[in-house]
């Protein structure tokens, strides 16, 4: 065993863990000295935001990152308004984020004009570094984003005296199934938040030219996050196949191969809105082919071909 210990510090140390752990898919590559030896006392789990590689962190830890500091030049959204790229504000539409109706999916599809064909560029990517260690504190008490989407997505919420949210009900919309959320070490994965566009995504399609705050703006900010079933979130991992090899298509070949989807058909249709709306509104690029199968998807969800 000792043996053992030495040889993980040595590997972590002269970074032939990364090229292993990014070769293999096993394990996480930006692990520190520190990491081996210390264990998270509130929750373990952590939702991947790139498939067995990077990790991005869901716990319910309340003292992992400050509230992110606004660009000197991106002027406050009014009171109960969405913080968005452009320094502008809209009203909350709730976990959606747009309209589950076809005049909601056309104006998504009609954002779509809007949003540049660009080859993905992942390198370089690491969730703590480029977008923040944790969630950041909003709210009262010791409550961070984390509790303010929970807040927002769950029904029957009950907070502690610190204003984290400790109980509540999800109506998932990954699974269209009904959730008890518990927060506490085990429990607390049950429900997860969720980037609809990753954190990996975002970097590979345009986020890795902005500066860190707004970087640390985009990992926090309400309308690019959903509350959802754990175990759905874990296998979305970075939700886009930027290979292009048709890594999400279906046995019936009816969905967009390259893009992941949920399970609850009824709720496809908003989540292809949702990530059009935020790449348009975040000025992120997609690849061609994920524009083409995007436009497809939403062309065929306002003609009504699509449950």
């Amino acid at each position: 065993m000792f043996l053992v210990i030495i040889l993980l510090i040595v590997l972590v140390q002269s970074g032939g863990w990364r090229a292993l752990s990014e070769q293999t898919g096993i394990g996480n590559p930006d692990v520190a000295i520190g990491d081996l030896f210390t264990r998270d006392d509130t929750m373990p789990e952590r939702n991947t935001d790139r498939p067995g590689l990077t990790l991005d962190r869901n716990t319910d830890k309340s003292d992992t990152a400050a509230a992110p500091s606004p660009d000197a030049t991106t002027p406050s959204p009014a009171a109960g308004e969405t913080p968005r790229p452009d320094g502008s504000g809209s009203s909350g539409d709730g976990a959606a984020g747009v309209s589950d109706t076809a005049a909601g999916w056309k104006d998504a599809l009609d954002a779509l004009d809007g949003v540049r064909v660009a080859a993905a560029r992942p390198g370089g990517y690491d969730r703590e570094s480029k977008f923040g260690d944790g969630w950041a504190q909003a709210g009262c008490g010791k409550a961070t984003i984390r509790d303010t989407i929970l807040a927002r997505d769950l029904a029957d919420v009950a907070r502690d005296r610190d204003c984290h949210v400790t109980t509540g009900t999800l109506d998932d919309p990954y699974t269209g199934q009904t959730i008890g959320f518990k927060r506490g070490r085990s429990t607390s994965g049950k429900v997860q938040i969720d980037h609809v566009v990753a954190l990996y995504d975002a970097w590979a399609s345009g986020a890795r030219d902005w500066g860190q705050d707004r970087r640390v703006a985009y990992a926090n900010s309400p309308d690019v996050l959903l509350a959802v079933d754990g175990p759905a979130n874990m296998a979305k991992g970075a939700g886009l196949d930027m290979a292009g090899t048709g890594r999400y298509r279906t046995g019936s070949n009816t969905t967009a191969p390259d893009i992941w989807l949920p399970d609850n058909q009824a709720y496809r249709c908003d989540y292809m809105a949702k990530r059009a709306r935020i790449k348009h509104d975040w000025g992120l690029t997609m690849t061609a082919r994920e524009k083409q199968q995007t436009v497809t998807y939403l062309a065929s969800c306002v003609a009504g071909s699509r449950p």
